[in-house]
């Protein structure tokens, strides 16, 4: 059951640039987000943005129902308060539409509100939805289900399916080193298969990232060149088949906040099937366990209006 709130009407806003007035759409089942609910729609006010509706919402089906009513309604711009879960299950039914996201980003590594330069506190957050502008980005697409930020295949899948709520809790951006280590001690590779534009190649690994934007987990990025505006997927693999391999290749990736080229093989493609050359493996759709091998990636290039700083600077493409 969702919890709704009819916020008092604020000044008019200094900004006439964004529309006017909005639906605020925060994840119920998160404690930061029904912790910071109220304060999220006095700032909002505060900076001059009319919310018409703001809602706690607590399961898939209220989310789709509130944000095919504003497609349907042909509303300017909706505003999503969660982690990057909640933000890529939005964009799955925003993609393609007129309706903008205006991102507070209330998650734990907050990837996606990275890769657009929005600050990581709801204060500076809520202020750029207050003074910025819409730009166009890309999405991508593993099988039907729409992603902002990676997939992952491999130990990551593991370590994801292993990260519940609680302990995600209690040890906040420490969760997945810590049970990361525990999972890797156990985990052995896997042998996939590529297709894509660049040809075939076959090898075994321990973990395989596809990433749609510049940052694939919190502050760690998947290349200095990849954005969300260049149509185009990064492809890599963190070592190959020994664990060393994975575990010199993980250390160097998260110390260096960036894939190095002549470390870590990677390439570029608009297209990618993944297939498992032995039993079918779970990938780890923008934190979600929901998809399985064989995977077919693409990049659904501009599909989605976001709100972004001023100073974001776009790609031309």
């Amino acid at each position: 059951m969702a919890e709704s709130v009819q916020p008092e009407k604020p000044s008019p806003p200094t900004d006439q640039n964004l529309p006017h007035p909005v639906l605020l759409l925060i994840n119920g089942n998160s404690r930061t987000g029904r912790q910071q609910f109220g304060e999220a729609i006095s700032l909002l006010r505060d900076n001059g943005v009319e919310v018409k509706e703001a809602i706690l919402a607590r399961d898939r089906a209220e989310t789709e129902r509130l944000l095919k009513r504003e497609i349907a309604e042909k509303a300017n711009l909706v505003i999503v308060g969660g982690g990057d879960g909640t933000l890529s299950t939005c964009a799955e039914y925003l993609a393609g539409n007129e309706v903008a996201m205006g991102v507070l980003p209330l998650g734990t590594g907050n990837t996606f509100a990275r890769s657009i330069g929005l600050p990581v506190d709801l204060k500076g957050a809520i202020e750029t939805i207050a003074n910025g502008r819409v730009e166009r980005i890309d999405v991508g697409k593993c099988n039907d289900q729409v992603f902002l930020n990676s997939v992952s295949i491999g130990l990551s899948a593991e370590i994801a399916g292993a990260l519940t709520g609680d302990i995600k809790k209690k040890l906040g951006l420490l969760a997945w080193p810590v049970i990361g280590g525990r999972v890797a001690l156990s985990h052995r590779a896997v042998r996939l298969r590529l297709t894509s534009d660049k040809g075939v190649e076959t090898f075994r690994t321990h973990q395989l990232m596809v990433a749609n934007g510049r940052y694939v987990a919190g502050p760690i990025r998947a290349s200095e060149d990849a954005s969300l505006q260049d149509n185009e997927l990064t492809v890599f693999a963190l070592g190959g088949e020994s664990k060393l391999e994975l575990v010199s290749a993980a250390w160097k990736w998260m110390r260096d906040s960036h894939i190095d080229a002549e470390e870590v093989p990677f390439f570029e493609t608009k297209e990618l099937k993944v297939e498992s050359m032995g039993r079918r493996l779970k990938a780890n759709v923008d934190g979600e366990i929901n998809e399985v091998t064989p995977l077919h990636l693409k990049v659904w290039a501009r599909a989605l209006r976001v709100v972004v700083p001023r100073d974001f600077i776009a790609d031309a493409v």
